[in-house]
């Protein structure tokens, strides 16, 4: 199945999850994530602002905040460059109608980055949003690990289509494994 086709089929199932179900299978993520070893030595550590039915990350980004640690969230600046800002807490909405950090661009080490997809496989495969960014972004930031948050739902049995530039994940979590 190529990468289009997946997007679709994983686009659909989210819009179908239930306000509850997602706030639930957030949390479990959540839980498991603070549990991660990787996650709890982290100092620096790149999260994401969710849209659109993804796993909620407001438990996790003031989490990280709460414990001391930085957190950074990632704004697109053009059609092929994606920076970090560290999160003070101010926001604007972007063109694709999510918000984004608002501030100056954090150029340090990032030791984890809790990177969101529309699709995974159990090898760790990931199908961002097609334009790139992550991929990018991770060939930058080859040090930090690289863990995924998603629900069952966006977990395909079968090996998803990648190309050269398709980086896998460390870790995949989602509400009822972790890979």
């Amino acid at each position: 199945m190529n990468k289009k086709e997946v997007r679709k089929i994983i686009r659909e199932r989210r819009e179908n999850l239930s306000k509850e179900y997602i706030e639930k299978a957030s949390d479990i993520i959540f839980q498991a994530l603070s549990e991660d070893e990787n996650f709890k030595n982290a100092k620096i550590i790149m999260s994401y602002l969710d849209f659109k039915n993804e796993v909620m990350t407001d438990k996790i980004n003031n989490f990280i905040k709460n414990q001391n640690k930085i957190l950074v969230l990632p704004k697109v600046i053009s059609s092929d460059k994606m920076i970090v800002i560290e999160d003070k807490g101010k926001y604007t909405q972007s063109k694709f109608g999510n918000f984004e950090p608002d501030g100056e661009e954090y150029t340090g080490r990032i030791d984890l980055i809790i990177t969101p997809g529309v699709a995974f496989d159990k090898l760790k495969n990931r199908v961002g949003f097609g334009r790139g960014y992550y991929d990018r972004f991770f060939e930058i930031h080859k040090e930090a690990i690289k863990i995924a948050i998603a629900f069952d739902i966006q977990i395909f049995e079968d090996e998803i289509e990648t190309d050269i530039y398709d980086k896998k994940v460390d870790k995949l979590i989602t509400e009822t494994k972790i890979y």
